[in-house]
């Protein structure tokens, strides 16, 4: 299956339970962007292109996958790839790509961001990152166990590498991030994720270790995914 195309499936998931970014976040965005036009690689349903707008940034979206551009409500949202955005040169003065990157060609969307960018424009791929102990390893636990296509997953790790081997002079700033869910919102956000969709055989099963590890650690009817929110930037 092309990667364009695996979150087709996951979708109303996807615009339902996925986390948003860190508000301090934005704050370092707004400080060191050298201006407000943004092209957001990858953008999805959108999530973190209407954080990005709700500051001031004006945004173009880029998105190949059909349903999940015309999910992307509010956010101007172009068919185009990493690789291949269709933009003018010097367009952008910030690229971003959020939880993207790894789904990169990056020999190919590297020259492409270079080209879309002003000159001193600033590039940032960036991810939310699982974290902690408690419920969050219950929860890799049970991704584990359930889902094959999660153990071989893209990572955030190496794709940082890469970048870094790619682009001597980058950077890494990171940033704390909690998501607080109840039973239902730690359901669907599993099924938001494409290697659980594609990868989990028996849902019933997959749902009921799901329910249990809440349990065994909900306080007051809700658990906390804990993340660190890792940015990788250059100019």
């Amino acid at each position: 299956m092309k990667s364009t195309e695996r979150f087709s499936a996951t979708v109303a998931d996807y615009v339902r339970f996925r986390p948003s970014y860190p508000e301090a976040l934005l704050d370092w965005l707004v400080d060191v962007a050298p201006g407000r036009r943004v092209v957001d690689l990858g953008c999805g349903t959108g999530i973190f292109a209407r954080q990005l707008i709700g500051v001031g940034f004006d945004v173009t979206g880029v998105e190949p996958n059909r349903a999940m551009r015309e999910a992307a409500t509010g956010v101007v949202c172009v068919d185009g790839t990493a690789e291949a955005t269709g933009l003018p040169d010097a367009s952008a003065d910030l690229v971003t790509g959020a939880q993207a990157f790894h789904w990169f060609d990056l020999d190919r969307a590297l020259p492409e961001i270079a080209r879309v960018l002003v000159p001193g424009g600033l590039a940032v791929a960036l991810w939310n990152d699982r974290v902690g102990t408690g419920f969050a390893a219950a929860y890799d636990d049970v991704l584990t166990e359930h889902s094959e296509a999660y153990r071989v997953v893209p990572r955030p790790g190496p794709t940082i590498e890469a970048l870094a081997a790619r682009i001597p002079r980058g950077a890494e700033v990171s940033f704390d991030h909690v998501q607080v869910l109840d039973l239902a919102g730690v359901i669907g956000r599993a099924w938001s994720s494409s290697y659980v969709v594609h990868g989990v055989e028996d849902r019933e099963a997959f749902d009921a270790d799901l329910e249990r590890a809440f349990h065994e650690h909900a306080v007051g009817r809700r658990v906390e995914l804990a993340y660190r929110t890792r940015a990788f930037h250059w100019r």
